[in-house]
């Protein structure tokens, strides 16, 4: 028997020391709980980071604001470029043809996609550009057709050369805007000036078949931008202000 002092408790040696053993063992964590606990930890993180990164960027976005003017600019610019950069091509390889500018880079042509006998802005696009991508990857020769539905302005595309030997090229339809609401086209005549048409002309008493500009009309709600694009190598630069 031991002798202990009044109001303390004295807990065999073995019993205390298994006491202290257990109480460690199940506040330790093993090796598989430290590393899925650094996985889900890293996880937390890598989606607190990338929430953060993204109201960022919509703050940023909100901050510059989205306008129909900044579309109409881009579309002005990638159209005027594709005409500048359009280079002489074989009407062979357009089709039907009913006019050209002077530089035979840009042509009055009908739409392959469609049976009709309507004519269009016809180009060339001898360059790689994400906008003309086909499930056969890139060409360097394609023929683009310029074209206004109720869905807005589209390029109608196909290769030059055929995807498949034994079949016709494919033709593939690329939305450019879908705030382009009119497009209208400009001929200038020495007697009468510059007239402005709906429609392209086909009547050959016309002095000119071939428009000098088009204009487009954007419209997003009550907003509405006009812009006037070339389709001649030299630019009236008051005109397309």
């Amino acid at each position: 028997m031991m002798n202990t002092a009044r109001g303390s408790l004295v807990f065999p040696k073995n019993k205390l020391r298994r006491a202290a053993n257990a109480s460690s063992s199940s506040g330790a964590f093993t090796l598989v709980e430290v590393v899925l606990a650094t996985a889900i930890s890293a996880v937390i993180l890598f989606g607190c980071c990338a929430m953060m990164f993204d109201m960022v960027n919509v703050v940023e976005y909100f901050e510059r604001g989205w306008s129909l003017r900044s579309h109409a600019d881009g579309v002005e610019k990638f159209l005027r470029s594709s005409f500048m950069n359009s280079s002489a091509v074989q009407t062979s390889e357009i089709g039907e043809t009913l006019a050209n500018n002077s530089a035979k880079t840009i042509y009055l042509a009908h739409d392959p996609e469609t049976s009709l006998g309507d004519y269009y802005l016809c180009f060339s696009a001898n360059y790689e550009h994400p906008i003309y991508v086909s499930p056969f990857k890139f060409s360097p020769d394609k023929i683009c057709f310029l074209e206004l539905d109720d869905d807005g302005l589209w390029i109608v595309w196909r290769f030059v050369v055929s995807e498949d030997r034994n079949s016709d090229p494919a033709i593939y339809r690329t939305q450019i805007s879908p705030w382009v609401v009119s497009m209208s086209y400009f001929y200038y005549d020495d007697t009468s000036g510059w007239e402005e048409e709906n429609e392209i002309r086909t009547s050959a008493a016309s002095s000119s078949l071939m428009p000098t500009y088009i204009k487009l009309v954007f419209q997003n709600g009550e907003e509405i931008i006009e812009r006037l694009i070339c389709l001649e190598s030299m630019v009236d630069f008051q005109l397309t202000k």
